[in-house]
This record gives structure tokens, sequence and C-alpha cells, in this order.
């Protein structure tokens, strides 16, 4: 149960009368896609309900299926799997071995206060300073310097 002035979540659109023209809408949509998708397969439609269509005198169809022109002709897309699966492999195994040499190396060392303060554009004690908030906002000025001071909480 939701407490009293908190709404449920998910927060849920709810139309108490639909407009007719979005039934209309989703009904054409529907019925586009059913018929785009019965394009689509209408080899496989053919191939499998033929046999049963003809014995029911709606047509005459090829239902040989011709399973070398089919496999012939989707050659090349097996190719293009095979070639995106090695790509696959390689960059899988580069990445595992960058990871490794990764983990073996040691640590760089840490950069001194006042080299950082030197490449910030920060004055060292200010960095310093900064480094002990533990909450804080950096502003950069105009001649690319910063000013670091303590977020406000509220």
């Amino acid at each position: 149960m939701n407490p009293p002035g908190q709404k449920a979540w998910p927060p849920l659109i709810i139309v108490s009368k639909k407009p007719g023209w979005v039934w209309w809408r989703d009904f054409a949509l529907t019925l586009g896609m059913w018929a785009l998708f019965a394009l689509m397969l209408e080899t496989e439609f053919e191939m499998f309900f033929g046999r049963y269509l003809e014995r029911l005198g709606l047509g005459d169809f090829d239902t040989d299926a011709n399973w070398g022109i089919f496999f012939r002709r989707l050659e090349p897309y097996v190719w293009l799997i095979v070639m995106l699966l090695a790509l696959l492999g390689a960059s899988t195994v580069a990445t595992l071995h960058r990871i490794r040499r990764f983990l073996a190396e040691a640590p760089p060392p840490s950069l001194q206060a006042a080299e950082e303060a030197t490449r910030g554009r920060i004055a060292t004690a200010d960095l310093l300073t900064a480094r002990e908030l533990r909450n804080a906002v950096v502003y950069v000025e105009a001649d690319g310097t910063r000013r670091v001071e303590p977020r406000q909480s509220g």
C-alpha cells in the first residue's frame, strides 16, 4: 500500500475514453504489419501450407523445397556470421591479454601534490586543503585557474 498523498509506482497514464481515431490507427497498423509479415513469409507459406491449399483448390503452388538453392543463397550470410564471430573472438582475446598485462604491471607512481597543483593550475596549499574536504565545489576562473570551496549542505 502507498502512504496517503503518494502516487503508485510506476506512474500509469490511464485514459477513461479512448478516441476513435486511436482505435482505427492501431487496427490499421496491426493489419498492415500482419500483411507485411505474410508477404515476407510467402515462400515459407507455400512450402508448408501449399499442399493443403492445392487440395482445397485454391491454386497451384510449387511446394518443392529446393534446399540446395536455399542454402546457396544463404551462404554469404553464413560467412558473414563466421567472420563477425572470428572478429569478436579476436577482440575478446586481445582484451583479455591487455587486462592480464595491465594487472601484472606495477601501478604508476602517484603525482606529488606540487606537480598535480601545477598541472591543475591551483595553489599547492589549496589543493591539499581541498583533498581534506568531504564535499567541494571547484570553480574555474576565466584565466584557467581553479578555486575550491566547501559545498554548503542544504
